[in-house]
């Protein structure tokens, strides 16, 4: 029977490898995504769809084993596997992971930052990055087109003042850089209390990146959760190359300084990456502020003309809930390259 405004689909007495089971996961994830009613799972659920006549390059992420993939598991991977079926909140990651699959991006996000363990992080990298055993592959979105801020503060952009807008008010004393106003992916930018860190290392140009957020669990608490970013340059100032590992999967990111207030009152970021041995492509935008308020009602329309280059319309961006945001912990990651005066 198939429910609806997202309630449980069951299908009895069939086995998982019959088309009647796969075709029930897919209404399914279908009826999942468009009961959330936002518009990059409305766009996953349509594209869900079109990938049960043409297969769509975006909808890559297997998370089933074939026996391919068991054999892989078996002679790779057996002791993380059995370290995380022994702990309770490893395998409840797991199972939880395997109602969804990877497809559903938001919650399969949601699910790995509620119970993310060093068990199942062992367990993750050693089934995708080091032997694959899914066989996943994706791409980074190579549309829209987004090109960086030409100029700043009335001079042409040069490598240092991206970065410094990236580092932004940590260069002032304070500890983050930056604050989430709204972001436009439900699976990445949406979490409360979002504090971006940038900074420089000890290494010569070395750059930082050390977001710090609240996580609501499934079982409803709150957490503080943190990601660390390794930061370089792309050739064009404004464009930057991020990767990280998080729970044992690596992402490559390519991140691009839209606009930035003089003042650095605000400034508009995008950003497009894959995570490839989860079989994830994705893509966002972000405002942000130093505190997390919005800014100026006369600064709104530059901010549009802003997300209109990337392709963004307002009722895509959606607004970070930013009370009770004490306690973060914003302490870096690595050493830090002390700044003059500081």
């Amino acid at each position: 029977a198939f429910g609806s405004g997202g309630g449980t689909v069951n299908i009895p007495f069939l086995p998982p490898w019959s088309m009647a089971s796969q075709i029930g996961r897919t209404f399914k994830t279908i009826n999942d995504l468009f009961s959330r009613g936002n518009h990059l799972d409305l766009y996953y659920a349509f594209l869900t769809l079109i990938n049960e006549v043409e297969p769509v390059g975006l909808l890559g992420a297997n998370s089933k084993l074939d026996a391919r993939g068991l054999v892989c598991l078996v002679r790779n991977c057996r002791r993380p596997l059995l370290e995380c079926l022994r702990d309770e909140t490893c395998k409840k990651c797991v199972d939880e992971l395997d109602k969804v699959g990877l497809r559903d991006q938001v919650m399969a996000y949601r699910i790995i930052r509620s119970y993310q363990t060093p068990k199942f992080e062992r367990l993750s990298l050693c089934i995708n990055e080091k032997h694959n055993c899914l066989r996943n592959t994706a791409n980074r979105p190579q549309l829209p087109e987004v090109m960086p801020m030409k100029t700043f503060r009335g001079k042409e952009l040069t490598h240092e003042a991206a970065e410094d807008i990236l580092i932004g008010h940590r260069e002032e004393g304070h500890p983050q850089s930056w604050m989430l106003v709204c972001g436009q992916n439900p699976a990445y930018d949406e979490f409360p209390c979002q504090y971006q860190m940038f900074y420089r290392g000890k290494a010569r140009n070395s750059v930082w990146y050390n977001p710090v957020f609240k996580v609501l669990t499934l079982d409803g608490k709150e957490e503080w959760r943190r990601s660390d970013y390794k930061v370089r340059r792309e050739k064009t100032p404004g464009k930057f190359r991020l990767s990280f590992c998080d729970n044992g999967v690596t992402s490559q990111e390519h991140w691009h300084i839209v606009d930035a207030d003089d003042e650095l009152r605000w400034v508009v970021l995008y950003y497009s990456g894959a995570a490839a041995t989860a079989g994830q492509a994705y893509l966002g935008a972000m405002l942000a502020t130093p505190d997390g308020k919005w800014p100026e009602e006369s600064e709104m329309p530059r901010i549009t003309r802003s997300l209109e280059r990337a392709g963004i319309p307002w009722h895509e961006m959606v607004e970070v809930c930013n009370g009770n945001c004490g306690g973060a912990p914003l302490t870096p990651l690595h050493p830090e390259k002390m700044i003059a005066g500081g």
